[in-house]
């Protein structure tokens, strides 16, 4: 499957993924061919990207079709979770009232399934409305969180606060003005400066929830601090920031670059690890984030590269440590014929040859209609 922009769907596209409004309410479904009234309907719920079949895909591998790519929740759990967090931080706005409760509940249930599935790596970033933005990005920060403390040694109780905390950590963006929450483009500095009140915000709703641990209302307060000391509220560095902050920090970010927005495409997930490895030491703590990217596929199942000998190959295996050395199906040779049952390629074995490219979806279905 790729993710593509929805102002660039076609009908004719068949879903790869099913489709969900804020409310969990089913959209679309998944092998849904798109016409002009889905197309239309899509935006109407401002939605900026779904999932399409990849034209690729019929690639065999292991005499099996690439029909599912695992992930560290399901689909029903994620669902469930923005749900809760969406009807929870509106409570937050309309009544300044925590239902700690559901919060706890909701980071509890993701906590166990994270566990569960420890070993899985992150493939896809999951779509949002533009007015669901804020809840989805909560339970994304959250699931990137606990994962990555799994993969520090955390225990049990430590993964629920950090899982809570994660959850929680733009709980203080439910006091901004709708106006400049959802605004659709970049915000003035005006704008700016009402936003980074949001961790103080978050910090004085939930210190006051005895329910809370008031270690995982630190991580509201302390998830734009940056580890050279420059982020914001209080200019805190280093070891000063909470461990469970300084991972909520990371996952925040990434999530944040990865996500298509109203008035920007999300970047790529190789693109993200460039640009989280450049803010090593100034923005996060290196230690954690090593941690972090270990569990992110920088080529994703069902992505489309080129490498140097010419070959373009569709990625069919990525293993923790060695993202950058996936194991690939070829597609078109490197004579530009497209390739029914291409070679497979190990990169951790053929160690003179690499990915030079990665295509974007737009340049996939372009590929597609050229080498048919």
């Amino acid at each position: 499957m790729q993710k593509i922009a929805t102002i660039s769907l076609q009908p004719g596209m068949v879903i790869a993924r099913n489709v969900f409004s804020t409310e969990g309410v089913l959209l679309l479904g998944t092998d849904t061919e798109l016409n002009h009234l889905h197309i239309e309907r899509l935006r109407q719920f401002g939605l900026t990207s779904i999932y399409i079949k990849n034209p690729f895909t019929d690639q065999m591998v292991d005499g099996d079709l690439i029909d599912t790519i695992p992930e560290v929740v399901r689909e029903e759990t994620r669902v469930q979770a923005v749900q809760a967090v969406h009807a929870a931080f509106q409570n937050i706005s309309d009544t300044r009232q925590v239902d700690t409760k559901e919060f706890k509940r909701t980071a509890a249930f993701l906590t166990d399934e994270v566990i569960k599935n420890r070993g899985a790596m992150v493939h896809l970033t999951d779509i949002r409305s533009r007015d669901g933005y804020t809840f989805g990005h909560s339970v994304n920060v959250c699931v990137l969180s606990t994962l990555t403390g799994v993969k520090l040694g955390y225990n049990l109780l430590e993964l629920r606060e950090l899982a809570l905390g994660a959850l929680l950590h733009d709980t203080g963006k439910m006091l901004i003005p709708k106006e400049i929450l959802v605004k659709p483009g970049p915000l003035t500095v005006e704008e700016r400066k009402v936003m980074e009140n949001h961790p103080d915000y978050g910090f004085d709703i939930l210190r006051r929830q005895s329910e809370i641990p008031l270690i995982s209302s630190h991580v509201a307060l302390q998830h734009h601090e940056k580890f050279d000391g420059s982020g914001y509220t209080r200019s805190m560095g280093g070891l000063n920031i909470h461990h469970y902050a300084r991972i909520v920090a990371i996952a925040d970010v990434y999530d944040a670059i990865t996500s298509d927005r109203p008035y920007k495409e999300g970047t790529l997930p190789y693109e993200a690890y460039e640009i989280m490895m450049s803010l090593a030491n100034t923005h996060f703590d290196p230690v954690i984030l090593r941690t972090f990217l270990s569990q992110i596929a920088i080529y994703p199942l069902d992505s489309i590269v080129r490498l140097n000998t010419g070959e373009i190959a569709l990625v069919t295996k990525v293993i923790s440590g060695l993202q950058t050395r996936p194991t690939l199906r070829v597609i078109i040779d490197a004579n530009g014929h497209r390739q029914t049952e291409g070679a497979e390629i190990d990169l951790t074995k053929q160690l003179t040859t690499f990915i030079d490219k990665i295509f974007t979806p737009a340049e996939i279905l372009e590929l597609d209609a050229n080498s048919a």
